[in-house]
């Protein structure tokens, strides 16, 4: 992770360019793809004052700024309107992996119209799958009892049950992330309700440490659903309430990513690596607080104590990364920093 001082630089360096015409040479490609909530200081730069994030960048714009610093693929929705022969030739041009990104409906009398037009346009760019989450928060902060849980898993499972046909009649597989919505267990039951070859998993590294899961644990048993994934190294340290969670550089994390990615190359052999470093402040893991627990009441005991000791074994010597007190051209800078050094790590590790 970079330094502060690293940060100050950078961010002076880059107040001096105006946003984003013209990119120094590309650097050498990597096989490592970048999830776009991984590019969300450079969306934000983009966006100025515009409230709709995913709608504020040009798709061919932002394909030429992640290939500019290594990238060799990217994950992004793509608005409506995109015209999809043009970025089809501009990812044809830089010789780069794609994949869609889709939100899924909000309840399942939804006009789903939309839903399908989006599916529709990500089969037309030749994408092999879409990236889609069933919920956009963490379970632990959103949730203070279990039938709340309760009433949102019924609503989820009525969505996915009208969403997965319509991937079915597309033809596209949806890729449904663990995003601390749901513990592993939990996450395989669904994925065993749908026997659709277009419904399987986004396998995300290191989101279920958050939810008392081991991190090899839920990389065995996602494996044979695999569609996508989101690769990043966690760092870890204590705190009153539980523990700091940080996605760190993946040198600098405790997690064996090589090995974690054989397992699911081996059950997926066409499976792209993408990487989702989301250069921010840690988050807290509150573990040791009844709110915590809410939802799952029945695993406080042995996951608690699992995890604890995971935590304890693999302190990070390094201090975790603080992003929230740096200006915001600065911090821009730091998340381009992490992404480049993904992708050079990637070049050796992945190769």
């Amino acid at each position: 992770m970079a330094t502060r001082r690293d940060v100050m630089m950078g961010g002076a360096a880059l107040a001096a360019v105006s946003v984003m015409p013209a990119f120094a040479a590309d650097r050498p490609m990597s096989p490592l793809g970048v999830a776009q909530t991984a590019l969300g200081h450079y969306f934000r730069k983009i966006r100025g004052d515009n409230p709709n994030a995913r709608g504020a960048a040009d798709p061919i714009a932002t394909l030429d700024y992640v290939r500019s610093l290594g990238a060799g693929g990217v994950q992004m929705a793509i608005p409506p309107d995109t015209d999809i022969k043009k970025l089809r030739a501009r990812l044809d041009h830089h010789k780069m992996f794609f994949e869609g990104d889709i939100r899924l409906l909000d309840k399942p009398g939804d006009d789903a119209s939309a839903f399908e037009a989006g599916l529709r346009m990500y089969k037309a760019l030749g994408a092999p799958c879409v990236r889609t989450v069933c919920f956009v928060g963490r379970r632990y902060e959103t949730f203070t009892s279990l039938q709340q849980y309760k009433d949102w898993k019924a609503n989820a499972l009525a969505v996915l049950d009208v969403c997965v046909p319509i991937a079915d009649r597309v033809g596209i597989p949806l890729a449904m992330e663990n995003h601390k919505d749901r513990v592993v267990d939990e996450e395989v039951e669904v994925l065993k309700k749908y026997s659709s070859a277009n419904f399987g998993a986004l396998v995300d590294f290191g989101n279920n440490i958050a939810m008392c899961d081991d991190p090899m644990d839920v990389i065995t048993k996602l494996a044979p659903y695999v569609k996508s994934c989101h690769m990043k190294n966690m760092a870890v340290q204590n705190y009153a309430d539980g523990f700091l969670l940080s996605e760190v550089l993946f040198e600098d994390g405790f997690m064996d990513i090589p090995a974690m990615w054989a397992i699911l190359k081996k059950s997926n052999p066409k499976l792209q690596p993408m990487h989702e470093l989301i250069t921010r402040d840690p988050l807290k893991v509150p573990v040791l607080t009844d709110k915590y627990w809410a939802t799952w009441p029945d695993r406080s005991g042995k996951f608690l104590a699992e995890t604890i000791r995971l935590v304890n074994a693999n302190q990070s010597k390094k201090p975790l990364p603080i992003l929230s007190t740096l200006p915001p051209e600065a911090q821009l800078a730091a998340e381009e920093a992490n992404n480049r050094k993904c992708f050079d790590w990637a070049r050796s590790a992945l190769a």
